[in-house]
């Protein structure tokens, strides 16, 4: 069995659509994964589903106190459980700062195919560009676009990624994209395993045991080998036989990260917090310096504050994410007793609360709670 469903963007013309089915047994978090690929998004923001009064996405615990309704887990929650007839009406909405919202229906439930891969039908037009600023982002920039002479048209062709076109769409290209992610995208009880025996982990007795019974040689080659494995154990590698000198090339390349999240060098920001914050946890990962990884974070803040400022007020979990991680920094500058890090970096804990002055959300109040709680002051 599958649902056949036809999805339409809203308030935007001329339409952009897609037709497109799925197993119903799919959770609405595997549903939202098939949305992106058969629309075009980039899955960089939040979602949720509006489905007969109820609101299923991604409780996150981080803002229970914020929330004055219940979420329902989109991990687990299956499209069947709460769509059942056909012309049943939902809504799909990403991204919580542009606000795209889709309106799904399903328009035929179909007892004789068997295959639960999903799989696009038909649709018009490309999906809009992430973090253009909406519907009124789109299309003010598709008007400027289309006047020669607009002022701000180098600046949009500038910042549009190379081979953008609107009126395009393809089912093919589509089809392999849901191929190359089908076992993700169907049940899990429908996922065909290779049988074989349960896999080997390799614990630390066993790795003291194998490594004891390598001469010199052996274990040269073996730490040569893992060089060449990943990125991550090269940058390992780097830290424990360079020392201080890798911890600060990797230092100001994971900065540069972050701060291209908020400010790249071209165009807008993605303002993918979970992309910036996992930089920082995966530098304190690979370096164990919790003095950089203090300065990653406030490097955070730093850049959060001045997009806004730029920009204007975005949205409370974005402040939200602002003040969880000044914190954390508060945290960590109280548990140095040697006060060496409130010395170091008093100027700038101070800038970011006074920067953010008249700033919505409570942001500023929060900060300057933050701020006062330093035991140094």
């Amino acid at each position: 069995m599958v649902y056949r469903c036809r999805i339409e963007l809203n308030e935007i013309a001329p339409k952009i659509w897609r037709e497109f089915q799925f197993h119903p047994d799919v959770t609405f978090h595997q549903l939202h994964k098939i949305i992106q690929s058969v629309m075009g998004w980039e899955n960089y923001h939040l979602y949720e589903f509006h489905v007969n009064e109820k609101v299923i996405g991604l409780p996150d615990p981080t803002f229970a106190d914020l929330e004055n309704r219940e979420i329902l887990n989109a991990r687990r929650e299956t499209v069947q459980k709460h769509v059942q007839e056909e012309n049943a009406v939902f809504t799909y909405v990403y991204d919580f700062g542009d606000d795209w919202r889709h309106t799904v229906t399903l328009i035929n439930i179909d007892a004789s195919i068997s295959d639960p891969a999903p799989l696009c039908l038909d649709g018009a037009r490309s999906c809009p560009l992430e973090d253009v600023g909406g519907v009124w982002g789109h299309q003010h920039m598709m008007e400027v676009l289309l006047t020669p002479n607009h002022p701000e048209r180098d600046h949009f062709m500038g910042w549009i990624r190379e081979g953008y076109d609107p009126e395009h769409f393809s089912c093919e290209e589509v089809n392999q994209e849901l191929e190359r992610q089908k076992d993700k995208l169907i049940p899990k009880s429908l996922v065909k395993r290779p049988a074989g025996k349960k896999p080997v982990k390799l614990t630390k007795s066993v790795l003291n045991k194998h490594l004891k019974q390598l001469n010199n040689d052996q274990l040269i080659n073996l730490v040569k080998a893992c060089y060449g494995a990943s990125k991550d154990m090269e940058k390992f590698l780097a830290v424990r036989l360079l020392g201080d000198e890798a911890v600060e090339s990797l230092f100001q390349e994971y900065r540069k990260k972050i701060e291209k999240e908020f400010f790249p060098e071209r165009g807008f920001g993605k303002l993918r917090l979970q992309e910036a914050k996992h930089a920082i946890s995966e530098f304190e990962r690979l370096t164990g310096n919790a003095r950089y990884a203090l300065e990653l974070k406030l490097v955070y803040v730093e850049n959060g504050v001045d997009f806004t400022l730029c920009y204007g007020d975005i949205d409370e979990r974005f402040y939200y994410s602002m003040v969880s991680m000044y914190a954390d920094i508060i945290d960590q500058v109280n548990e140095d007793e040697t006060a060496e890090l409130f010395d170091e970096f008093e100027e700038r804990l101070e800038a970011v609360v006074s920067k953010t002055e008249g700033i919505g959300w409570g942001f500023h109040d929060n900060l300057a709670n933050l701020h006062a709680q330093i035991r140094w002051i």
